[in-house]
């Protein structure tokens, strides 16, 4: 079923995942060569945060062609972007904190989430590195929990160079497209059977 094959690429992705970041698979370049070895660097040293100052009923009625990110995910469509470039969002207050998008550019993020912008790294790659980061052990704040920046961005990694990045976030992210069709599939199935059971009886 749709479900198995789902849940199935999403455990084939997250043992892709570990074995890709902790170097037991390595990727080789278009000569067959080994490419160099991975260079240990902070979090902070590859990416940069921004902050953003929207809120939802500041946009309550606008409308137009780009999207803007909640914490569950694309919110709705506004008529202004305040990234031009991919990046990642993160939610930073109340429920789902740490809860991590991959955001195309010509978007925005409400206040609620940082902004997460690659320096000289591949974002697909930054995307997937900061996937293995477990945030719950920087949340603060007990009513409402908040995970700030100046306290995870001092993880450490390995840095592969730009092209091992590049192969790597290819790799996941044809893994991730395929996660999303059978999702669709799965949509499209499940809205077949609503319509077939709503007829059955008329």
């Amino acid at each position: 079923t749709q479900n198995k094959i789902i849940e199935g690429l999403k455990s084939q992705i997250q043992g892709f995942r570990e074995h890709l970041f902790s170097q037991k698979i390595r990727f080789k370049d278009i000569n067959g060569n080994e490419f160099l070895d991975w260079e240990n660097k902070s979090l902070g040293e590859i990416c940069e945060k921004k902050s953003s100052n929207i809120s939802a009923n500041k946009i309550e009625d606008n409308f137009g062609e780009y999207l803007i990110y909640g914490a569950s995910g694309v919110l709705k469509k506004i008529d202004f972007y305040e990234e031009k470039n991919d990046y990642i969002s993160i939610v930073k207050d109340g429920a789902g904190v740490g809860r991590l998008f991959y955001c195309k550019g010509k978007s925005s993020v409400l206040g609620t989430m940082d902004i997460i912008k690659p320096k000289n790294t591949n974002s697909h790659f930054l995307f997937y590195l900061l996937s293995n980061i477990d945030f719950t052990k920087y949340v603060t704040g007990s009513t409402i929990p908040h995970i700030y920046f100046k306290d995870y961005k001092n993880e450490n990694f390995g840095i592969p160079c730009f092209e091992e990045q590049t192969k790597i976030a290819n790799f996941l992210s044809s893994i991730d497209s395929k996660i999303d069709t059978e999702k669709q599939i799965l949509q499209k199935l499940e809205e077949q059977k609503k319509y077939l059971l709503q007829n059955l009886f008329v």
